[in-house]
């Protein structure tokens, strides 16, 4: 892989500074590897800080490693922290004390941006701008100002040049990276490069705040009708790719438990409020709030929720939403086959799962709480101890279902330092029983039958096509197939049995469409709380599916 520091001194000069931290820290048997393909120098002084520095446990070098290296490997180890998928226990609590805490840039810088990307003077947007930040971190800081019209606003503002320093961090991490899957086979199987060019996507997209807009937008339309979450309002003549002003909310973070306290707030109605939120965003919405810190999450003094700061999101797709409300439910209830069932169908692997032993694995961290009654269950240790099991086996979990795990981690932390008796199982049970209540009812059913439909016509529109050109592979020679005699009569029987087969299913099919259609229409006389006509093209159906099952069986006996 080239490496992209060559064009200008300050890259030369960032790489140097990189791999001198790396040294002082201990980690010379990275530097080495470098020093192999460029001739660096050393100096004796940091040799000399390399045995003291070797006495530290490895988790705290790493962090404090990425602490001292700036905004962009502070933002990867934040990362990582939410990522047990990846790394061990002992790496995510230690880089879990990351913080993306950094000094303010001066008001003249702030003033300069904002001319650039309104076109206008400072004082001739706004009435009042707070010089000093409420909120300072890598990419941006938060002034509170006053548009003319007197509305309260946050005013979000990008560091400058951080999108360069960033761009140029992630090309030299790039590059350690792939050093790293060359000459390391332990950390090989993690992935290296996959994870930095997958943090790249991700930081590279917090840095347009155009995006963050949009994504606000989006939630805000998500919640209009949910009056327990807010989302703040963004102004659409004040949106650019380094600036953003939007609806101020004056609330107190979640993590501030004392002063929760002191505005006697009810907290167990607040935790209510957050994990529905949460559900609502991952199960309902299928596009949620990535970043879970509890900054980003602000009380209102009705006990409703704000989210801020929209840099990061997760999506669900329609299948992902389905097995992860499954394998929830399954952990809810501790049902060890539906949750092994469902991460075998979710997670990505590189070879075959033995899920006997999946869940054998499972059912020894479920078994002992059959016997403890459910304020005793932390939902947290279920998902992290599954997590692990997961990754042992070699199957690697969407980012965005990692994503979701670390939210309730976070949420049901926040709710034990406030109330060591609340339990997550209480409050998102009666949830999520009425998602899967939802998935057996009829209107429910006949969706996932028209969804099917579609993709089966799909799949029937393809075939020929397939096929031709799979026999035209043949004549030509590309695809060679070795047919004995006496197999082409009862090949051409069996085809025979199949166009029949093919047929039934295809007026099952239809009758199953048109059932649906008209039970979506919910109109004329009603028999079992759907349409008569609904009723009777499923019964046709159902018989017709007896009668090709049975017929199945009596080939296959008399075969």
């Amino acid at each position: 892989m080239s490496l992209k520091i060559i064009k200008e001194v300050r890259d030369i000069n960032r790489f140097r500074e990189i791999l001198a931290v790396l040294f002082e820290e201990g980690f010379d048997f990275v530097v080495d590897k470098i020093r192999e393909k460029h001739s660096i120098p050393l100096t004796r002084k940091l040799k000399q800080r390399l045995d003291e520095k070797r006495s530290h446990p490895m988790e705290k070098r790493l962090r404090l490693t990425l602490e001292r290296l700036g905004p962009t490997f502070i933002k990867f180890g934040q990362m990582l922290s939410v990522r047990p998928d990846l790394i061990p226990k002992s790496y995510i609590k230690e880089l879990e004390k990351l913080q993306d805490s950094v000094p303010s840039f001066p008001f003249e810088q702030v003033q300069q941006t904002i001319r650039h990307e309104f076109r206008k003077d400072i004082k001739d947007i706004f009435k009042e701008f707070d010089q000093k930040p409420i909120a300072s971190a890598s990419i941006s800081q938060v002034h509170k100002a006053v548009l003319k019209d007197g509305s309260t606003v946050a005013v979000k503002i990008q560091r400058p040049d951080v999108d360069r320093l960033i761009e140029t961090d992630i090309e030299i991490m790039k590059y350690i990276a792939s050093l790293l899957e060359s000459h390391f086979p332990a950390i090989r199987k993690y992935e290296p490069l996959n994870v930095v060019n997958e943090f790249a996507k991700w930081t590279l997209k917090e840095l347009d705040f155009r995006r963050e807009a949009a994504n606000c937008h989006l939630f805000e339309h998500n919640f209009k009708n949910i009056p327990t979450v807010k989302i703040p309002a963004v102004y659409e003549n004040l949106i650019s790719n380094k600036a953003l002003v939007f609806e101020f909310i004056d609330g107190v973070e979640l993590h501030n438990i004392e002063e929760l306290r002191k505005r006697k707030i009810d907290l167990g109605r607040v935790m209510k409020n957050g994990f529905d939120a949460a559900l609502t965003q991952v199960f309902i919405h299928g596009f949620f709030h990535a970043d879970p810190h509890p900054g980003n999450i602000l009380v209102m003094p009705d006990c409703s929720i704000a989210l801020v700061d929209f840099g990061i999101v997760g999506h669900f797709d329609d299948r992902l939403k389905e097995k992860s409300i499954s394998l929830f439910y399954g952990v809810i209830e501790n049902d060890a086959d539906m949750i092994v069932d469902t991460l075998v169908e979710i997670c990505d692997s590189s070879s075959e799962v033995d899920k006997r032993e999946l869940k054998y694995e499972v059912r020894l961290i479920l078994d002992p709480l059959q016997s403890r009654a459910i304020k005793d269950i932390k939902i947290s240790h279920i998902l992290e101890s599954v997590m692990d099991i997961a990754l042992n086996f070699g199957l690697k979990m969407p980012l965005s279902f990692v994503l979701f795990g670390k939210t309730i981690v976070t949420l049901e932390g926040i709710a034990l330092e406030y109330d060591p008796d609340f339990r997550i199982v209480d409050a998102s049970k009666p949830f999520v029983e009425k998602l899967m209540k939802e998935r057996t009812s009829p209107q429910y059913i006949a969706k996932s039958i028209i969804k099917s439909a579609f993709r089966f016509r799909k799949l029937l529109e393809v075939i020929p096509e397939e096929t031709e050109r799979v026999l035209r592979k043949i004549e030509k020679g590309t695809i060679k197939v070795d047919i004995p005699d006496s197999s082409i009569r009862k090949l051409s029987v069996e085809i025979d049995r199949s166009s029949n087969r093919v047929s039934y299913a295809m007026i099952i099919a239809a009758l199953l469409i048109v059932g649906a259609i008209l039970m979506q229409l919910n109109k004329g006389p009603v028999i079992f709380q759907m349409p008569i006509l609904s009723f009777l093209s499923f019964i046709g159906a159902g018989i017709l599916a007896i009668i090709l099952f049975f017929s199945i069986i009596k080939e296959a006996g008399g075969g």
